[in-house]
């Protein structure tokens, strides 16, 4: 049995492993319905293009979104231009009958080709090389002091400005990066766009002064 497009896209999501609660399909690329339940996926023949959010959906600037017609258009050449379009190439032994349907079948190979903006790592090294510090810009914890001297450069490095709104290529200055802990640097990124420092830095102090005031009241009390 053929499969159509009206569920092509969830075969193809439950087969390629994409996780979308929402996936679309068409042959081309060109035109979508609206996605709407996220995570949600678009596929194409090739690939597909995953919006963990709708804010993120919204904000693609490749998509033409007509709610009214319930309708998304593409610019040229289709959703594998847009960044974070990840091509899917189906590795297939000579022996495997490609025309026809099987379920339950598990173990398939896939190429996973991601269209993205790089990062130069170059810059990491060197930022973690001239930092006055590795102790982490938000929270100050130190590698160094809590596991020893050979996890001392274990911090991470957070791009201040998102690559996502950079529209070409841009050189970017030491200036431009901070050194974050691993959790902070994950709270950063919970929205998108990503969180300021200093906003994170007061959702910590925000929590911190919550026992400082309980002790403060446990210790009037005790006067009492």
């Amino acid at each position: 049995m053929a499969i159509g497009p009206s569920n092509r896209g969830a075969e193809l999501n439950k087969r390629w492993n994409v996780g979308a609660t929402h996936a679309l399909y068409i042959h081309d690329g060109h035109w979508y319905h609206c996605l709407k339940r996220f995570p949600g996926a678009l596929f194409d023949h090739n690939g597909y293009i995953l919006f963990p959010t709708e804010k993120e959906y919204l904000a693609c600037s490749q998509l033409k979104i007509y709610r009214d017609m319930n309708q998304v258009s593409v610019k040229k050449p289709g959703i594998s231009a847009i960044p974070g379009y990840v091509q899917v190439v189906r590795f297939v032994s000579p022996d495997v009958d490609v025309h026809t349907l099987r379920v339950g079948v598990e173990g398939e190979k896939y190429l996973r080709l991601h269209l993205s903006k790089e990062r130069d790592r170059s810059i990491v090294k060197l930022k973690k090389k001239n930092a006055s510090s590795l102790n982490c810009e938000i929270c100050g914890f130190s590698f160094r002091q809590t596991y020893g001297r050979s996890a001392s450069a274990y911090c991470e490095v957070h791009h201040l400005v998102p690559i996502s709104k950079l529209e070409e290529a841009t050189e970017t200055k030491l200036e431009d990066l901070a050194i974050l802990c691993s959790n902070c640097h994950r709270v950063v990124h919970l929205r998108n766009p990503p969180f300021e420092l200093q906003e994170v830095r007061e959702m910590l102090q925000s929590r911190l002064s919550v026992p400082r005031r309980h002790a403060s009241l446990l210790a009037i009390a005790s006067k009492v």
